[in-house]
């Protein structure tokens, strides 16, 4: 991961292998319905948020490194995994209010966040609307599009993957093995696949409905509006990269960088490398 548009190299971080760490397992009652946080390690608070779809175990192969420098806590956001499912759609301003709802109620004044894809979209919401909320973040693979293009790529990407009909009142993505599964997503491997099975089990539609909500958001016009120090963090084989230039020049002060070797969200594919950025992001000092 060597590319950096427009920055000079942070200070990089030697980290030794951590040793596993034990944490401790909180759910914030909400309006609609508990929120589950894995909390772990001591220090500065760090809020980790993953992509809709998944959940906080998509951070597995990292956080115990983070959680050497910062007290972490592991968010599932509503709808996934060991979250309730509000009664009602979300939009990525609700996912925003309910992340904000679970910061309160775990007593934390102002926080770092780390954020992957439609987290991150999350993320730098709240950066805009609270900003003496958010401290800093490290955003990887943050999808910056219009609501124009966001709408385009919901109809020619997001939309073909939901074949089953037969499931709820619109098309849903179906179970699939792990044959088929591989066969689409050549560069996830079975674990991967176990999970996002698991959590299919009971999201399939919340995932969908969340899917359509950061699709069509307007990143673009957001991102004017953050004024958090941010780490814009991309695999080098992801997609959104796509964006990567206009995120940088939207985001004023952002830092963008590239890891080299992740055909998706760097944290998964390049997880050493990724704790390592991020925690020199998050620990250094400011860029005046």
């Amino acid at each position: 991961m060597r590319q950096i548009a427009d920055h000079d190299q942070p200070q990089r971080l030697a980290l030794t292998a951590p040793t596993p760490m034990l944490g401790t397992d909180h759910y914030i009652y909400r309006r609609d319905g508990r929120v589950y946080v894995h909390k772990v390690g001591g220090g500065e608070p760090v809020i980790f948020l993953h992509a809709v779809g998944l959940s906080g175990w998509t951070w597995r192969h990292s956080i115990d490194q983070f959680a050497q420098r910062f007290t972490c806590y592991n968010i599932d956001l509503p709808g996934y995994d060991r979250s309730d499912t509000p009664l009602r759609q979300y939009s990525m301003d609700d996912f925003a209010q309910a992340v904000l709802e679970v910061v309160d109620g775990l007593g934390l004044e102002r926080t770092n966040i780390v954020a992957d894809h439609s987290g991150s979209i999350i993320a730098a919401i709240m950066a805009g609307k609270h900003p003496k909320r958010v401290h800093r973040m490290v955003l990887d693979g943050l999808p910056y599009w219009s609501r124009q293009t966001g709408e385009m790529i919901w109809e020619k990407f997001f939309l073909p993957n939901y074949t089953d009909t037969t499931s709820y009142h619109i098309p849903v993505e179906p179970f699939m093995t792990w044959e088929q599964f591989h066969e689409a997503t050549p560069n996830f491997d079975r674990e991967f696949w176990a999970k996002h099975e698991e959590i299919n089990q009971r999201s399939r539609l919340w995932h969908r409905l969340s899917q359509e909500a950061n699709a069509k958001f307007d990143v673009e016009a957001l991102g004017p509006t953050v004024r958090t120090p941010t780490l814009l963090v991309y695999g080098d084989g992801d997609p959104l990269r796509r964006g990567e230039e206009k995120a940088n020049n939207g985001i004023r002060g952002s830092e963008l960088q590239v890891v080299e070797g992740a055909p998706g969200p760097a944290h998964m594919f390049q997880p050493d490398e990724f704790a390592t950025l991020s925690i020199a992001f998050l620990s250094g000092p400011l860029k005046q």
